[in-house]
C-alpha cells in the first residue's frame, strides 16, 4: 500500500507540473504589505473571530523572515484534476496558557498548520498543488500562506465561507455538497501530536471530534481536510475571497494614514454600512465546550445617541439587536473596529468605555439558500428569528 501511495505521489507531481507549464500559469506574487493588508481586512471580515490579529502578525513575521515566496492563484489558474487542501484552526479564542494540565508538555518547533498539511499529504500519498484557506479570518489566512510558502505552493483566491464561521458545517463544501468526503482529515496540535481522522458520521460529528480534541489541546488544534480537485471546489467556494480581503484591508489602511474615516472606507469597499457607533457599556464572555461565547452592547453618540445594540457571539459575531428588536444576523457580517486602537476588534476583547464602529457587509449569495440558512441562520443558533438580509434591514 504504500508503494502504491508513493507512486502515486510521483506521478501526481509529474502531472502538475506537465499541465502547469501547458497552460502557462501567472500566479500573482504578493509582497510584504500586500500580505500586511490582507491579515488585516481578514481580521475585519473574522467578525470578531477568526484568530486574534495580533497572533496573525506574529506568525506572519515568522513567515517573512523566512525569505518564503507568497503567491496567490485564481480557481482557473491551476489544472482542474490539481488538488488543493484547507488547513485551519478550531478551538476558542482563548488558550488556556495558565492550564496546569499543559505546563509539562514541550512546544513542537514545527508550525501545527504545516504538520497537519504534511501529515495528510503522506497519508493519501499524492501531492498538494494549492492551499485553500478554510474561512477568511486573520490567523486562517496567515495559516494558508504560511503552509503554502513553507511548501512552494500558491493560496487559492478564494474560501469556503467569505467570512470567519464557528462550527465545521458552516462551509459553503458542505452547504452545497462537494463531492469530495470531509476525510481523511488530518490533526495536528502545538504539543507536536498528530493523527489521522479516516472517517465521520457527518459535519456536525465532526464539529464534535474536532472541538473535543481542541479541549484536550489547550483550546486549539489545526486540522487540514477536504483534499479536493479544483473542477470539484468551483460550485462551492466564494471567488476572489482573498483579493477582497486584500481591497478592504488596503482600504481601512489607507484612511487611517490620510485622516479620513476607516469604517466608511470598509463600508464603501466592502458594498456595506456603517450601522453603528458608540462606545462598549457592557461585556461578558466565557469558554464553553471549546467555544468563547459572550455579548457585549454598545451605547451609541452621535446619530446613534438615542439607540443600543446588542452583538452575541460564538467565537464570531452572529446577532445583533437594536433597542431590543432584531437587527443584523448571520451570515451577514457584523464587524466592529476598535476606534481607540484604531485595529479591528476581535473576541473576547471589549471592555467598557472602548469606542467602536460597527460595520454590517452582505455575505456572499451562496449563504442565501434555505438549506445554507438552515446551517448558519439565526435559528441554528437557537433563536427564534427568521433571517432578514442586510437591505431588508437596512431598508428598515
Amino acid at each position: 500500500m504504500r508503494t502504491e501511495r508513493l507512486r502515486s505521489y510521483i506521478v501526481g507531481v509529474s502531472l502538475i507540473e506537465q499541465s502547469a507549464k501547458r497552460k502557462g500559469v501567472h500566479m500573482k506574487k504578493l509582497t510584504s504589505d500586500d500580505l500586511k493588508d490582507i491579515i488585516v481586512g481578514s481580521a475585519i471580515f473574522g467578525c470578531g473571530g477568526g484568530g486574534h490579529l495580533e497572533k496573525a502578525e506574529t506568525t506572519l513575521q515568522r513567515a517573512l523572515s523566512e525569505n518564503q515566496e507568497f503567491t496567490l492563484a485564481s480557481l482557473d489558474d491551476l489544472p482542474e484534476t490539481a488538488k488543493a487542501v484547507s488547513p485551519y484552526p478550531v478551538g476558542s479564542l482563548t488558550t488556556g496558557k495558565d492550564d496546569p494540565r499543559f505546563s509539562d508538555l514541550p512546544i513542537a518547533e514545527q508550525y501545527p498548520a504545516l504538520t497537519a498539511v504534511k501529515v495528510l499529504e503522506e497519508y493519501i500519498g499524492e501531492k498538494f498543488a494549492a492551499v485553500l484557506t478554510g474561512e477568511i479570518g486573520a490567523l486562517a489566512v496567515v495559516d494558508a500562506f504560511y503552509v503554502a510558502a513553507s511548501l512552494g505552493l500558491p493560496v487559492l483566491d478564494a474560501d469556503t465561507a467569505g467570512r470567519s464561521v464557528p462550527e465545521i458545517q458552516h462551509s459553503l463544501l458542505y452547504v452545497h455538497d462537494v463531492p469530495v468526503p470531509l476525510t481523511p482529515q488530518a490533526v495536528a496540535n502545538e504539543f507536536g501530536e498528530t493523527m489521522i481522522i479516516t472517517r465521520v458520521v457527518n459535519n456536525l460529528r465532526d464539529e464534535t471530534l474536532l472541538r473535543a480534541l481542541a479541549v484536550a489541546s489547550r483550546n486549539l488544534v489545526c486540522v487540514a481536510d477536504h483534499p479536493v480537485r479544483i473542477r470539484d471546489l468551483k460550485p462551492a467556494v466564494v471567488p476572489q475571497a482573498v483579493s477582497y480581503a486584500l481591497a478592504v484591508g488596503r482600504a481601512y489602511r489607507q484612511a487611517k494614514e490620510s485622516g479620513g474615516d476607516p469604517a466608511q472606507a470598509v463600508a464603501s469597499q466592502g458594498a456595506g454600512v456603517v450601522v453603528f457607533r458608540g462606545a462598549i457599556s457592557e461585556c461578558s464572555w466565557a469558554d464553553k465546550d471549546g467555544f468563547t461565547l459572550g455579548e457585549f452592547t454598545v451605547a451609541g453618540d452621535g446619530g446613534f445617541s438615542d439607540s443600543t445594540l446588542r452583538i452575541w457571539f460564538k467565537n464570531e459575531n452572529l446577532m445583533s439587536w437594536v433597542n431590543g428588536a432584531p437587527f443584523v444576523s448571520a451570515p451577514d457580517l457584523i464587524c466592529v473596529l476598535d476606534e481607540d486602537a484604531r485595529v479591528p476588534l476581535t473576541n473576547p476583547n471589549q471592555q467598557v468605555g472602548k469606542n467602536v464602529s460597527v460595520i454590517a457587509l452582505p455575505a456572499h449569495e451562496r449563504w442565501r439558500t434555505d438549506k445554507a440558512l438552515s446551517v448558519f441562520g439565526p435559528r441554528s443558533f437557537g433563536f427564534d428569528v427568521d433571517y432578514r438580509p442586510l437591505d431588508v434591514v437596512i431598508a428598515g
